[in-house]
Parts: structure tokens; sequence; C-alpha cells
């Protein structure tokens, strides 16, 4: 088995959301954050052996494929092990127990949406710009009755008189006041467009436009909906 280029990008970025990693079989792979706060499935184009394949280090491993132009992924007969393979190199690379890995033990349901905005590549860098810029990380969507734009702030809720950066973008009319808090550390996202759903049971799913991506991504316990 080879490894697409596009399958290590998506590797890198779970690797920047959690370090070790559990393959369970078929072209659908899972990571979880070590609070548990962010989670995130892709489907590639590979299909993985039906075993779990536990990974401790994700970084070390893309290391590892690094050291190749095209390497082959051969598994050992028991799958304790895979060789990396290209010409007359290789490597053994050797499995870690899935017990001890931090990995999704269920899939997420995501309950029905107060909210549904899409955020653009250019919405999400700049509100990266601004967090960095200005020193904040919460990210503020709010919206009150009737009202047809959705304002996206970023700024510090902690500090009334904090510089702020004000995003407005188009969703549906409000049926009643919210306030839905992000920390913007969460944002560990692939580069693209989203559409994303919020709910007030303080979770949100972010759903890549292009590719079988998607991310639930926590609300902070500060977000507010109705009354």
């Amino acid at each position: 088995m080879k490894l697409s280029n596009e399958t290590r990008d998506v590797l890198k970025n779970f690797a920047a959301i959690n370090s070790n990693i559990v393959f369970n079989g078929g072209n659908e792979i899972k990571t979880m954050s070590e609070a548990k706060n962010i989670l995130v499935s892709a489907t590639v184009d590979e299909t993985f052996p039906d075993n779990q394949l536990g990974i401790y280090d994700l970084n070390e491993f893309l290391g590892v494929l690094s050291m190749f132009d095209d390497p082959e992924l051969a598994f050992s007969q028991d799958f304790n092990s895979v060789k990396i393979v290209q010409d007359n190199r290789s490597v053994n690379y050797y499995f870690s127990d899935p017990s001890i890995l931090t990995t999704p033990s269920k899939a997420i349901t995501m309950p029905d949406p107060e909210v549904t905005v899409t955020l653009t590549v250019d919405d999400i860098a700049q509100m990266r710009k601004a967090a960095s810029a200005l020193g904040v990380s919460d990210v503020v969507i709010t919206a009150n009755p009737g009202d047809s734009k959705i304002t996206v702030r970023v700024t510090d809720v902690e500090d009334a008189t904090a510089n702020n950066f004000e995003l407005s973008v188009d969703g549906p009319a409000a049926t009643a006041p919210y306030r839905f808090i992000f920390n913007i550390a969460n944002f560990k996202i692939m580069q693209g467009d989203y559409n994303v759903q919020i709910s007030s049971k303080l979770i949100s799913q972010w759903t890549h436009s292009s590719s079988e991506l998607t991310y639930f991504i926590a609300l902070e316990k500060s977000s507010t909906y109705g009354g």
C-alpha cells in the first residue's frame, strides 16, 4: 500500500490535534484531541487492513515516511509492524498498543443546529491573523432575532475594552439571541471553505466544501442561546 500526498497532508493535520492515532481498517480515519474537544474524521483513497494499528508518535511516523520519495507499506503477517520500503532501503516500524492511545470510541451524532453558516478560507485566515495581531483567543458568533447577518468577533471575552476584529457573514435569520464562543486554538482545521453547524448543546460540526473531511469542535461553556 502507498499513501497519497493528500492522505499524508490529512495525517499531518491529525498530528496537530493528537500525537497518536489508531487505524481501525477501511478508508475512514479518525482522531480526537487529548482534551476530547476536537474530533475529526476523513475518508481517504487508501483502504487500511481490518486490524487496529496504533501509532504512538504520528509526527515521527510521518518523518520516517519523508525519508522516502515513494515508499510502499508492507504490513507484517501479525500486524505488529509495517515495513516501509523503496528500492534497496527500508524501515521496520512497530505499532503501539491501541489501548494506551487516545482514540474516538464512538461516532458523534450532531444535534439539530441553531445556526448554519459558511466560513470561507479567507474568513478563517482573517480570524487567525486578527487573533495573532490583537493577542486574543476568543471567537464570538452572535445575532439577535431577525438579524439577516451574523457577526463573527475575534476578541477577549474577559475584557470589555479588548480590541476586537469583526466579520459579517450571511446566515439564516435568528429566531432567538445567541452568543456562541470558541477558543480559536481549537480551529485545527485544514485549509478550505467550511459549512459550519452550531448547536446550543455546545458542539459544532465543520464540513469541508471539497474534501470528505469533518471536524466536531466544542464550544466554550460560557456560550448562550435564547433568553
